[in-house]
């Protein structure tokens, strides 16, 4: 047996014993489930990532990768306590054993952790995050998922009854051909898939790719749409998924990690949704309140950013006074949201959709838009250029001849009234950074399909004078 320990949580020290984090009894809980409970007085520890999962977790990681572990308790903590982790090759064995599975250890060199003290606090239920870095450095087969196997044991043995176990799955996927593409050896446009996910299954946007290269068509997918709602008790906002866009998120291993494997960026899309609340309606105060929801979202389901519309919002609700927080609309507004979530994640995208007051936007504490926008991409028949009203945007940060694969609007190239307004070849040639295919579809039964497969073949061509390959996959809505 190979078994490293390393201590990352203490209790304040061993000598206070059993009432340094004593709630009547405390236990560290083997899988979380009732049985640990040891009865209606025991306080419960026990080992989870962000979203609450206990026992296994996964994550995807391109060279490298971080998660992060919280130690929590089932009432709040008198004193401040905590816990050891374990790297244990035991807990490895015992898991491939119960669950049929052979997955190969990902050894401990490959993993960096804070050597700093973490607690969970008094009068805390959940302490702060552990942060687990893994460095694949392109050595790990990506075709396997690796296991890293770890063991929680509190620190002090006096109130500790089990201990708690996580597997930690992981996939490297650098060694894919990704999604960055090139023209004449110049980086290539972006190209962006908005999907109604109501109706099509995010899967679809990956039997695209170019054919020498296998390249991803798509280097983004964004999942349309949350939206943003008041909470009726606090009268904050906050972000609310609809049963399909939560279905996704809930099963990201299934509906976003493969795309995230092949290089593509996964972008939850956000909007209004008939109330005060809104892009261009909050306060100061409330839109930093919300970026770190924001931020908490994006953190639980991995997500590469946020792709913000603005609709559906009640403005004159906003204007009326009767909501803390909401104030009447305006492009200043909106542009502090887009600096708020940038700032509270500056590692993920921040993409704008040029509608309504997010059709301009203007500098935030004397940060221009372009330095805290990532993509502005016009909506549909709209030919000015993005740059003229984001100040600081480059043109590559710029996309203009959006699509919209719906059959009311026939906006792709194969319609004439596209190519009088816009050139593929016309948009690379100027500099134009991306270019939004919305309601993205290539449903067999849809009568547009053929017209919207042979649109991305002349992009391909145009954009980054390849052949396109699709593999006629085709995925249908299977979840509830």
């Amino acid at each position: 047996m190979y078994r490293n320990l390393y201590k990352v949580m203490a209790c304040a020290a061993v000598a206070m014993g059993v009432a340094a984090c004593d709630n009547d009894d405390l236990h560290i809980a083997a899988d979380g489930s009732a049985s640990d409970l040891l009865g209606p007085d025991t306080n419960v520890v026990y080992v989870t990532d962000a979203q609450g999962k206990r026992g296994e977790t996964s994550i995807s990681i391109n060279g490298s990768g971080t998660i992060n572990l919280y130690l929590q308790s089932s009432k709040a903590a008198v004193s401040d306590c905590g816990a050891e982790v374990m790297f244990d090759t035991d807990v490895l064995d015992a898991y491939n054993a119960a669950n049929g599975t052979s997955y190969p250890l990902l050894v401990w060199s490959r993993i960096s952790i804070p050597s700093n003290e973490m607690t969970l606090a008094a009068g805390q239920t959940k302490g702060a995050a552990l942060p687990i870095t893994i460095s694949g450095d392109g050595q790990l087969d990506p075709s396997l998922t690796y296991a890293l196997p770890l063991r929680f044991v509190p620190v002090n043995d006096q109130f500790a009854a089990g201990d708690s176990t996580m597997v930690v799955l992981v996939k490297d996927y650098s060694t894919f051909p990704g999604a960055d593409k090139t023209y004449n050896g110049a980086p290539g446009m972006k190209m962006m898939a908005v999907l109604e996910v109501n109706d099509v299954n995010p899967l679809n946007v990956m039997g695209f790719t170019l054919k020498d290269s296998g390249k991803q068509l798509f280097d983004m997918c964004v999942l349309f749409a949350a939206n943003i709602n008041i909470n009726a008790t606090t009268g904050l906002p906050y972000v609310y998924c609809n049963d399909n866009v939560q279905a996704i998120l809930s099963n990201a291993d299934t509906y976003i990690r493969p795309l995230q494997e092949r290089g593509i960026k996964v972008v939850l899309g956000l909007l209004g949704n008939h109330d005060a609340s809104g892009v261009s309606t909050m306060t100061p105060e409330v839109s930093a309140l919300f970026a770190q929801e924001v931020k908490t979202v994006c953190d639980v389901y991995q997500l590469d950013g946020i792709f913000l519309d603005d609709e559906y919002t009640d403005y004159d609700s906003a204007a009326s006074g009767r909501y803390p927080g909401f104030q009447t609309r305006s492009t200043e507004a909106a542009s502090r949201m887009m600096y708020d979530i940038k700032q509270a994640q500056p590692e993920r995208l921040m993409i704008s959709y040029r509608y309504q007051d997010l059709y301009s936007a203007v500098a935030i504490n004397g940060v221009e838009p372009g330095q805290f926008v990532d993509y502005v991409v016009n909506d549909y028949w709209v030919t000015s250029d993005p740059t003229t009203t984001y100040p600081g945007l480059a043109q590559d940060q710029a996309g203009t001849g959006s699509w919209n694969c719906s059959d009311w609007s026939l906006c792709i190239p194969s319609n004439s009234s596209w190519t009088a307004c816009f050139s593929l070849e016309g948009m690379r040639e100027a500099g134009y950074g991306t270019m939004m295919v919305y309601n993205f579809t290539c449903n067999p039964d849809f009568w547009m399909t053929s017209y919207i497969l042979k649109d991305l073949g002349e992009t391909t061509k145009a954009f980054y004078n390849a052949e396109l390959e699709y593999d006629g996959s085709w995925y249908t809505k299977d979840w509830n």
